[in-house]
């Protein structure tokens, strides 16, 4: 059963993937529903182009400036934008400039996503490509 949960971007949460995400809703205290997680982006921080089959996603950046490709656009978020991203748009985000960028990440629903980091985490950032690929693919995720 859901429960009321008060998070904040300063509380400290388990994090994935080098320190770089922090977790601030599971999708478990959502019922599968949401997954909010916080980036943490420092110069030249960067999660590559790909689309996803399941997820929409919401960006809120709360700090810096990231560089945000959206289909064929690419746009540049500031501190205060929120970017909608539907399900089957390519899109990747990098930071800007070379201040450290947060953002809040909404994905929508989160169940399919948390588990995809958490393979992702329990593989390590020296993976071969390969096998990231293929984890991806399981999870309905393709790098472009």
């Amino acid at each position: 059963m859901r429960q009321p949960k008060i998070t904040s971007v300063n509380d400290d949460a388990q994090t994935l993937l080098g320190g770089n995400r922090r977790v601030k809703l599971t999708s478990k205290e959502t019922d599968g529903d949401v997954y909010l997680v916080e980036g943490v982006m420092p110069e030249g921080s960067s999660v590559p182009v790909h689309i996803h089959e399941h997820e929409d996603e919401i960006f809120h950046v709360l700090v810096g400036e990231v560089e945000l490709v959206l289909g064929e656009e690419t746009i540049l978020g500031k501190a205060g934008d929120i970017i909608y991203l539907p399900r089957g748009v390519q899109h990747g985000i990098r930071t800007f400039g070379s201040q450290t960028a947060r953002v809040l990440n909404y994905v929508i629903p989160g169940r399919n996503f948390e588990t995809f980091f958490e393979a992702m985490s329990a593989l390590g950032p020296d993976a071969p490509k390969a096998e990231t690929q293929a984890l991806a693919q399981q999870h309905g995720i393709t790098f472009l």
